[in-house]
């Protein structure tokens, strides 16, 4: 076979075929773009059984988030972030939770979560602790 059999593509024919397919890709999508309507926010109503309790997100970031916390028998069913007012609050834009605010149950009712002081009676890297009483911490 000769070498003339080959198919060339070149440089003209790549940018042709790509301002094509891009066109296309864009002209298809033109009926729904994203974020071309405003979604509405409107706070959850709370439960028979359930309570509103406000709580803030203090996971080192700095900004305090504020949040909904859904409270059933005491315990946090689910959490939200503050999805009422506008998004513009005294010149400044509102401030919503992250995910590591809206993930804060998590972190509340983690197996791995400290709920009372521990002294080490092992070797550092031993995983052997004692529990103590809060009035009696000591630093080694």
């Amino acid at each position: 076979m000769a070498t003339e059999d080959k198919f060339t593509l070149s440089r003209r024919t790549l940018l042709k075929g790509s301002g094509a397919l891009g066109t296309l890709a864009l002209a298809s999508n033109a009926i729904s773009l994203p974020f071309s309507t405003k979604a509405e926010a409107k706070p959850t109503p709370p439960k028979q059984d359930e309570k509103i309790v406000w709580s803030a997100c203090t996971v080192n970031c700095g900004s305090r988030c504020p949040l909904r916390m859904h409270v059933v028998d005491g315990e946090i069913k689910w959490v939200e972030t503050d999805n009422t007012g506008d998004d513009i609050f005294n010149n400044y834009h509102q401030v919503r939770a992250c995910l590591r605010g809206r993930s804060m149950r998590r972190r509340v009712y983690s197996p791995d979560r400290l709920k009372y002081p521990l002294k080490r009676v092992g070797k550092r890297g031993e995983g052997k602790f004692k529990r103590i009483t809060w009035t009696k911490p000591s630093i080694p």
